[in-house]
């Protein structure tokens, strides 16, 4: 049963990233439910505390194994064959809130337990201080996610399966270690060392992504990615949130370059994209990389809403497989299938309603 679930999952994500005709699109919709709490014990046992900054040697990941898991199982239920839910893939990750590039780069990690935010603080004054940011040797942060990525492997035994953590692309890394204020005057003040340190940032994402897929184990010839769809190759999911800050020209000229490098390494590849801040979609349509978008739904925070970007869904499903996730009502549901060609096409939705 387990074999037979998981082979009808792998044909139909095929058929995604191969953008082959389908009936339907694969789909994912759960309940809607509000950002949890960080709730984990740290490596002495004890909870995590309201305010506080963490450091790798403040975590055990013996100790996290529980804490993440998509699509989430009802309360008690027992485990499904395969690690398959419906049409997708049960996959964990070392804990997603965890901002962890940005900790192997130097910044200083808070928590907001109540709040269910773990954010990074920038450090540097300038982009042309790179030897402030720690090599990637001997690094802690880095070892530890190593060390969490493999503890999930050993633990999965066919009952989920692991992707990479969150990672987010060198224009968000760019703005972690210097601050958004900072990243933007950069551009017209230390254009050359802007690039320097984007160069440094793909040198450490990269070696982020080895750490952990040197510990993943390769499934039916590929991997389980971040949003709950197995490719059948090597893959990457990266994001640009901080080009909101730019304007599209902007990110094309200085960060879409660093970001196609590391797009190019793997067979397969997701850029996390926000309903709101959908100008640098021509910039990714140009090209044959990233091989793939996704769009968070921001319902509710900035004008865009499902009905409005059908005609943008729709240019990226003429060129690219799209993953739309987020809060919908059950008519936004029903008006994208309607609308929009299954073909390509993943939705995983909180129904609102």
């Amino acid at each position: 049963m387990a074999e037979a679930a998981l082979e009808r999952v792998f044909a139909r994500h095929r058929a995604f990233w191969s953008r082959e005709p389908v009936e339907k699109p694969i789909l994912s919709v759960e309940r809607y439910e509000p950002l949890d709490a960080v709730e984990m014990r740290l490596a002495d046992g004890s909870p995590v505390r309201e305010d506080m900054y963490l450091s790798p040697d403040l975590l055990d990941p013996r100790l996290m194994l529980e804490l993440e898991e998509t699509p989430r199982p009802p309360r008690g239920e027992p485990d499904r064959p395969g690690g398959v839910s419906g049409d997708v893939l049960i996959v964990r990750r070392p804990m997603s809130k965890m901002c962890w590039v940005e900790a192997v780069m130097g910044c200083p990690v808070r928590v907001r337990a109540a709040s269910g935010s773990i954010y990074s603080e920038p450090y540097l004054d300038s982009p042309a201080e790179l030897s402030r940011i720690p090599s990637t040797e001997d690094n802690p942060w880095l070892e530890l996610l190593q060390d969490y990525t493999r503890t999930l492997a050993e633990h999965a035994r066919g009952r989920y399966h692991v992707s990479q953590c969150l990672m987010r692309g060198t224009i968000d890394l760019v703005a972690a270690v210097l601050g958004y204020d900072r990243m933007c005057a950069a551009f017209y003040d230390h254009p050359r060392e802007v690039h320097r340190l984007n160069e440094l940032c793909v040198e450490v994402f990269l070696k982020v992504a080895e750490a952990q897929y040197a510990v993943i184990p390769r499934l039916a010839g590929g991997y389980a990615t971040y949003f709950e769809i197995w490719a059948p190759g090597s893959v990457i999911r990266s994001q640009c949130d901080a080009s909101a800050a730019t304007s599209a020209k902007m990110y094309e000229e200085f960060f879409f370059p660093y970001e196609e490098e590391i797009f190019k390494r793997f067979d397969y590849s997701i850029v996390h994209l926000h309903s709101g801040f959908l100008h640098t979609v021509p910039t990714f349509l140009k090209t044959d990389y990233p091989t793939s978008i996704q769009v968070s739904l921001d319902t509710g925070s900035t004008p865009e809403t499902p009905h409005t970007l059908i005609p943008t869904f729709k240019r990226i499903l003429e060129k690219k497989p799209l993953f739309i996730q987020g809060p919908l009502t059950k008519a936004e549901l029903d008006e994208l299938l309607r609308e929009l060609p299954a073909t390509g096409l993943y939705i995983g939705g909180h129904l609102m309603d």
